[in-house]
This record gives C-alpha cells, structure tokens and sequence, in this order.
C-alpha cells in the first residue's frame, strides 16, 4: 500500500496528562501497521524545547521545535492539566503557530483542557467545543465567545475536534483512523485496543489466533493487511502481489506457516465481517454479502451455513443485539 506516512505533531504540556498524548501516538501508529502503511511521523513539541514532566515524574522529550513545523496532517493538543483564570500558558509563538494551521486546514484535536489551548488562540471563537466538566464557569467566564458544550464527550466544527476528558480521545481518533486507512481498520484497531467495546464482535479476531501460532514474520504481516483491507481486495494474486512471491509460492508458504490455504483464509475473515454486521446492523442479507466480497447471495449463505451451521437469518436470530 504506498502512501506518504500521516504527519502527527503534538503540543505537550507539563502537569497535564501524558496519557493524552502518547494515548493517540499508539492508537495511530497501530492503525498504520494493520493498514500496512508506513509509521507516522510523530512530532513531540514543547513551548521551552524541555521535557515536559507528567503525573508521578514521568517525562516526555520534544524531538522537533514548534517553529520547524511548518505543515503536519493532524495537531493534537493534550491536556494541561489543571488551568486558571490568570493563566499565561501559551507563548505568543505556540499561538500564532496553531493560528497559522488552523489557516491551513490541518486537523486539530485537543484533550481536556487542551481546548483553553485552542481558545487562548482564538480557533474557537464562534465554535462549538467542550472541556473538562469541572472548568465549566471557568471557561465560560473567559471564553464567552465559544459555545461551550462541556455535556458533550466530543465535538467537531470544521477542521476542530475537542475531548471533554483525557480518554474520550478514542473515538476522535478511531474516527480519523477510518477518514485515513478505511472502515476495515478502524474495526480490527478498535478490536485490538479496546477488546469488545466496538466494531467486531469478541469471537472474531479470537478465533483467527491459532492460526497466528508460527514464526515468519512476512505471512505474519501478511495477515495483518488480510485483516485490515477490504474485502474486495482479498484475492490470492493480490495476497501474493503483497509480498512480492508468485501465487504458487505465496500458497506453499502461507499453508505451511498457518496450516491453511490463502482461500480458506480468505472465507473465514469474510464470514466473520459477516457475522459483526449480521450482529450489529439491520443491513439486508444481500447488502451483506456484497459488503464482505461475495456478489453471488446464494454462494454466500451456502458457505456460510456450511461453515458456521446456521444460515445468515438463522444467525442473525441467535445472535443481533446480545
């Protein structure tokens, strides 16, 4: 898959929490590796070039200076902890610099009281945001020209994103992990990181594990992409495409590493798509079916009885809304 690598630069403050920025740092660069793209590029910036020092000591160091960064996919502005009404946090230099990404359009994320951040600079004039519920009064007294929303876990104006607490960053980030690498591995990341709590249901990726029991790290990657492409694109020229073997040779390998061929694989990962959308959504069977790469309906409910014991309706019945 060749696409430049997202560009991700954050905005550290002392005293806030680091969760709110290494959290995202993590979710995003395990998207990447699921979608088979290249790693983000992280830039770690602080107002002074120090360490910004967290909860218990712990230290995050810059690697970039504000200045250098000129443009970036998406800014994220973490937490800065406990803020005050004289607060003087921000450097005329950090504000005109996300004044001038905020010209450009780039994505702006902030975490908790990361938006005192954002309206320090004026993005939020006029703009639907939210904070921390406890600076409520505290915000509203000094921002009156934001519509402070702080009922609400997250919100969205234009190019904006604000988190009312430090770990609402979860769906904001799933949901720019969708916009950049696709629905596909925003559900297996989602999966991954928060267990059941989303997208797939639990018996889906658990029961691809026995075959990830082997030791070659290219079908081991391999199957990675398998996991995170769409479903139309699972096709054994394009498995062997994707590793750079011909078809004859991708088979003999991934047989021998997974203990099954390419197009049973290839059934299973559909037929679990399946089932997460047979649970999770009202979609017609035949909607289904072209979702998960089957165009021909009765192919699709003949296999998937044949493998799962119930037909689609069957286990639709069963198992929607449990």
């Amino acid at each position: 898959m060749d696409r430049n690598p997202v560009s991700l630069s954050v905005l550290v403050f002392s005293g806030g929490s680091l969760t709110s920025i290494t959290g995202p740092i993590e979710i995003l660069t395990t998207a990447a590796r699921l979608a088979g793209a290249p790693e983000p590029e992280i830039n770690i910036v602080t107002q002074d070039n120090q360490d910004a020092v967290g909860m218990g000591g712990v230290r995050l160091k810059p690697n970039k200076l504000i200045g250098e960064i000129k443009q970036t996919d998406i800014v994220l502005v973490g937490s800065i902890g406990a803020p005050y009404c004289d607060f003087d946090l921000c450097t005329q230099e950090t504000l005109d610099w996300l004044q001038m990404m905020e010209e450009k359009n780039v994505l702006i994320v902030s975490v908790c009281t990361g938006s005192f951040v954002l309206a320090k600079a004026n993005l939020l004039n006029n703009r639907k945001a939210t904070t921390h519920w406890l600076f409520t009064k505290l915000f509203k007294d000094m921002f009156p020209q934001v519509q402070l929303h702080s009922e609400i876990k997250v919100t969205s104006d234009n190019n904006i994103f604000c988190t009312s607490g430090t770990y609402e960053y979860n769906d904001v980030m799933m949901h720019i992990i969708e916009q950049i690498y696709g629905q596909n591995t925003r559900e297996t990341c989602s999966q991954l990181i928060f267990g059941n709590m989303e997208g797939l249901p639990s018996h889906t990726l658990a029961s691809f594990v026995p075959y990830r029991q082997h030791s070659d790290t290219l079908i081991h990657k391999l199957q990675d992409w398998m996991h995170s492409a769409p479903s139309d694109r699972l096709s054994v020229g394009n498995l062997a495409d994707k590793i750079h073997l011909c078809e004859r040779q991708m088979k003999r390998r991934f047989k021998t590493a997974t203990g099954q061929t390419p197009i049973q694989y290839i059934q299973q990962i559909r037929l679990s798509l399946a089932k997460c959308r047979l649970e999770k959504s009202n979609k017609t069977i035949e909607e289904i079916s072209h979702e998960v790469g089957y165009e021909d309906t009765r192919y699709f409910r003949e296999l998937f009885k044949k493998l799962n014991g119930l037909t689609p309706i069957e286990y639709r019945r069963k198992y929607q809304h449990r």
